[in-house]
């Protein structure tokens, strides 16, 4: 039985560092225990351990808050403090410093149905620490002074409650869930009932529930057990057992329809939680609960993590468990989230909740689950004090480790059935608690009515709009999440293109965060949520298919390449890198590595660092001077808390075009709306507000000195947008510039062999792109290549360009686009990019008629918009 911290807080678990006590998976190993009960009702379960020269001690006393009467309301916990305040033989402190100066440590807890005293510390001081023990429970003073004082400190723990959003939510769910059994009241008290104790009522409490019959003493460590089975049975000799002793409760009702409230206070936090009744700890049902809670909601592998979070990205912390105290529990349901998303949240949670009765959990899920909560059975053997909390735990709301071992048994031969049976049991939307903490101006419009309303929703299917066609059989369609989809069939070969984009890329970096994004898409192949990275490729590769991420300057997302005949599983493993991503902290370390070298490896590359340093000079204010790598200072912070929050931000079907091209078949967009319909996100993603790069007014220079044998100068130039109509002239002349029949070619190199490599470029983005020349000289002619490469600059716009190098530059350009589409890939990062960044996905398909019309007007006309000689950006590494 795992405890959720919404559960902890509403126990009112008393002291700082005191966890709840969940039901691990500790197999009690029997052989070695001592357990007996003294003749005065006392219960004493020894173990030995000597792994280490520890032990830990406990003393159960099973009576908590549940077991108040009015008038007591938070006595129990009130009563825990006071034991530390002297006994008849110790004064105020001594207990503790008894304890410390031997190195150990004491504390204490209280929760409904039990109070509980511990210390761990040397086993050579053992005796010690059972006589304090055996003293504070025993002999304590409360001294009115100091009951006075306490009762003030525990009031102060009351206020702080009150500000906490945590405790004052789950207080709420529980007031809502208990109207009648005592678990409804806080295990602390009110600061009322705390401030009218008096020190006869304490008294008259120790003498009823601090008697050997209601305690168990549980030691755990190095020690010999018949010497500490002496000591204890000393320590406790003349103690008197309470012939009468009883734990009346009155029993809740049976929850007949569904409750709902709303708290405002003054928090910045909005929570909300739904609890359904369930069963106590020894009910058989315990088991599958635990289960269940996990396949729900516990870990980032769960339903709830993965649909209602990082799918639909409707919260910002989701979490299920099963709550089984003594008497009847709780199955919760907790999450915080934006107010605006409160029924849409109630309404993806109970989808869930109904899926685990209609769809019942897989085999792995369940396999997951089952190995995780059997894995505490090596945890909790960890610590002396581990050992003597589970042991203590079972004999306290148990019959003892027969108990555990039958639940074990359980856990180990569940069935998905076994789940799908108490999921379908319990968990009824007639039995439901919802509650929700709202800041105290947020929603003025949210009634518990209007909660219980989208509790009650059915959900809503999701159905792609009918495509539109736009031209040579290219068909988009949008589903109701925002996702845009473009399909193109092309049957002649049996192969299908995926491609994924989303705006961002260098776009959305920071000097702080340089290299997240292209180090985010390497991520996405590296492993899921229920695939680890070398499962994942092993996957891909047994389809012989690929899923690679990928980033740059205006965007990132996701491609995938399938033969036809496996796209089905193709689709599903591409739906599993984008909806469930692991960010594994050890792959996030091996591509970190990697990330490294090749940063490291960049210094060696001189043209590289050369365009990297024309960048910082062209755009000092704008993400586009960052290296997509990023630095070796930002790579080295990135992690998966960074990953994340990425994902958060920009990874939502508003932001995304998906494309398919290929050998697609009928009902591809219905089987990719299955897939990823569900996938939620904001209606609209914006970009960082940014400064556009401006062109310079005067030049500027940058150099690097590497100290190599060849120098490369860049000489550029601000250049185009997307869709600047003047894009097709500025190719044209880039390639009349380039190529070995270009003029850069002809006349730096042919003529004047002043390089090996000369060439011209043009980059264009969502923001001004760039334009400009390179070479790399020897270094004895730097100055005169540079003056080469400016000199053909100024020819261009001087000089008339010749028909036939118009002709040579459009036909080109014009063939290698043909041949480059000739790939089904090729076409759909066109289709994908095009219609992300509002050109059309039919975009490309103008290209080779808005070539051929370029004129040498339009050449002239382009070239006297960007070449300005007299402000060239010039980077220089030598």
């Amino acid at each position: 039985m795992k405890m959720t911290l919404l559960a902890v807080a509403a126990a009112g678990l008393a002291l700082a560092g005191c966890a709840a006590l969940p039901r691990s998976a500790t197999r009690i190993d029997q052989e070695g225990m001592v357990r007996t009960t003294l003749g005065n009702g006392m219960k004493i379960v020894l173990v030995e351990d000597h792994a280490s020269p520890v032990v830990a001690l406990n003393v159960w006393v099973r009576t908590g808050s549940a077991d108040e009467v009015e008038g007591e309301y938070g006595m129990a916990h009130v009563f825990e403090h006071m034991l530390f305040k002297g006994t008849e033989r110790r004064a105020v402190g001594e207990i503790a410093h008894a304890v410390e100066a031997a190195g150990g440590n004491i504390n204490a807890f209280t929760s409904f149905d039990m109070t509980v005293y511990h210390i761990t510390m040397a086993s050579r001081d053992v005796a010690m620490g059972v006589d304090v023990l055996a003293d504070a429970v025993q002999h304590s003073t409360f001294d009115p002074g100091e009951l006075t004082k306490e009762m003030e400190v525990v009031v102060e723990e009351i206020h702080r409650g009150e500000d906490s959003p945590g405790r004052v939510h789950s207080q709420t769910l529980f007031d809502l869930a208990y109207q009648t059994h005592p678990y409804g009241r806080p295990v602390i008290g009110t600061e009322e009932s705390v401030r009218s104790f008096s020190r006869e009522q304490m008294l008259d409490f120790h003498a009823r529930w601090y008697v050997p019959n209601n305690m168990i003493f549980v030691a755990v460590g190095d020690f010999d057990s018949q010497s500490m089975l002496a000591e204890i049975g000393q320590a406790f000799e003349k103690a008197e057992p309470n012939p009468e002793l009883s734990h009346p409760r009155q029993a809740e009702p049976v929850q007949t329809a569904a409750r709902a409230e709303i708290v405002r206070r003054s928090f910045q936090q909005t929570q909300l939680g739904v609890v359904y009744p369930i069963v106590g700890f020894e009910d058989d049902d315990t088991a599958y609960l635990d289960l269940l809670g996990m396949v729900l909601g516990a870990g980032d592998g769960s339903r709830l993590f993965r649909t209602v979070r990082e799918r639909d990205r409707l919260v910002h912390q989701i979490s299920a468990s099963a709550y089984t105290p003594r008497d009847s529990g709780l199955f919760f349901v907790d999450a915080v989230l934006e107010p605006d998303k409160i029924e849409a949240t109630l309404l993806a949670i109970e989808a869930q909740v109904r899926r685990l009765v209609a769809v019942p959990v897989t085999d792995a899920e369940l396999e997951r689950v089952r190995v995780n909560l059997l894995a505490h059975e090596v945890h909790e053997k960890e610590t002396m004090q581990g050992q003597a909390r589970k042991y203590g735990y079972y004999e306290t709301l148990a019959s003892g480790p027969e108990v555990e071992k039958a639940y074990l048994d359980r856990v180990r031969a569940a069935t998905p059935e076994d789940l799908r049976r108490v999921a379908e049991r319990y968990l009824r939307p007639e039995r439901a608690n919802v509650a929700v903490l709202l800041p105290l101006d947020a929603r003025p419009d949210l009634t518990p009515a209007g909660l219980l309303v989208a509790l009650e929703s059915e959900p809503a299917t999701t159905v792609a709009t009918p495509g539109t066609e736009l031209r040579d059989g290219i068909v988009r369609y949008t589903l109701p999440n925002g996702l845009r989809i473009v399909v193109k069939r092309e049957p002649a070969i049996p192969l299908v293109a995926l491609r994924l984009s989303f705006n961002g890329g260098l776009l959305v970096e920071t000097e702080q965060d340089q290299g997240v994004s292209s180090f985010f898409a390497a991520m996405l192949e590296r492993g899921t949520e229920q695939r680890s990275a070398a499962q994942f490729a092993s996957e891909v590769e047994g389809i012989a298919g690929s899923v690679e991420g990928f980033s740059g300057r205006n965007s990132f997302g996701l491609t995938g390449d399938f033969l036809a005949d496996s796209l089905d599983t193709g689709l599903e493993l591409f739906a599993d890198a984008l909806l469930y991503p692991a960010f594994d902290p050890e792959e996030i370390e091996r591509r970190r590595e990697d990330r490294l070298a090749a940063i490291e490896r960049r210094e060696d590359s001189l043209a590289q660092k050369n365009f990297e340093l024309f960048a910082q000079e062209l755009y000092p204010e704008h993400p586009y001077r960052f290296p997509s790598l990023g630095t070796a200072e930002t790579v080295a912070k990135l992690g998966a808390d960074d990953f994340r929050n990425y994902a958060e931000r920009w990874m939502h079907p508003s932001n995304a075009v998906l494309s398919i091209v290929g050998d697609v078949p009928d009902g591809i967009v219905e089987q990719l709306a299955e897939l990823l319909g569900d996938w939620k996100g904001p209606e609209q993603v914006t970009l960082p507000a940014r400064d556009i790069p401006k062109a310079p007014t005067e030049p500027r220079v940058a150099s690097l000195d590497k100290d190599k044998q060849q120098v490369h100068i860049v000489v550029g130039f601000l250049g185009l947008t997307l869709g600047d109509p003047d894009l097709p002239a500025l190719e044209v002349l880039t390639q009349i510039l380039s190529g070995q029949g270009g003029r850069l070619f002809m006349e730096l190199r042919d003529k004047r062999s002043l390089a090996y490599s000369v060439t011209a470029f043009a980059m264009e983005g969502v923001d001004p792109g760039s334009f400009g020349v390179y070479i790399a000289s020897a270094p004895d002619k730097l100055q005169e290549a540079r003056e080469g490469l400016e000199e053909q600059l100024a020819r261009v716009l001087d000089e008339p360009i010749s028909e036939a190098e118009l002709d040579r530059a459009r036909a080109y350009l014009i063939g290698s686009n043909a041949i480059g589409l000739q790939r089904y890939a090729s076409q759909a990062s066109l289709l994908s990019l095009d219609e992300l960044y509002g050109l059309g996905a039919a975009h490309y398909l103008d290209y080779g008629d808005s070539i051929a019309a370029v004129t040498l007007d339009d050449v002239k006309r382009v070239a006297r918009r960007i070449i300005k000689l007299d402000a060239p950006v010039v980077a220089v590494v030598e």
